[in-house]
């Protein structure tokens, strides 16, 4: 039951940190298409979970296929951390632990909030399956890089 809670709790942290607007490593792709005007497209691990509208500046459309497998991902990249941490943490004061423990709790309180916040500024309209990022690049012959933007 234990471990059910940590999943869970580390899957809602994973998908608050997709709808995060604080980026502090931005991988994204940047297209240059002949004469037309191209979006980018923001990539966490290998899946586009994002793109910018070109109707406006203000909004994003979010693909959700790409925003579950990068969670999955992130879900056992936190798994894995938090194991090495506990076992870590258990050879040493309990104090270390409880720290641990509350330091979790705020990253969790952190992410449910990030998630509210991002379902009551998008609208419906912004949210599709997947993403149509490598149709669009054939369709347009559009010349693409890879950027990584640290902040």
């Amino acid at each position: 039951m234990k471990t059910i809670f940590k999943l869970i709790g580390f899957f809602v942290t994973s998908i608050g940190f997709f709808w995060s607007h604080l980026d502090l490593i931005r991988i994204y792709f940047s297209c240059k298409a002949k004469d037309d005007v191209f979006p980018e497209y923001f990539a966490a691990f290998p899946f586009v979970y994002k793109s910018q509208s070109l109707a406006t500046s203000m909004a994003n459309e979010y693909y959700l296929l790409g925003i579950l497998l990068n969670s999955i991902i992130t879900t056992t990249l936190f798994l894995f951390i938090d194991s090495i941490l506990s076992n870590f943490l258990k050879s040493k004061v309990s104090i270390l632990s409880k720290i641990y423990i509350v330091f979790k709790l705020i990253i969790l309180s952190f992410s449910l909030f990030n998630i509210y916040i991002s379902y009551t500024f998008i609208r419906e309209d912004n949210f599709r399956f997947k993403s149509d990022f490598r149709e669009q690049v054939k369709e347009f012959n559009a010349d693409c890089k890879l950027k990584i933007k640290v902040l």
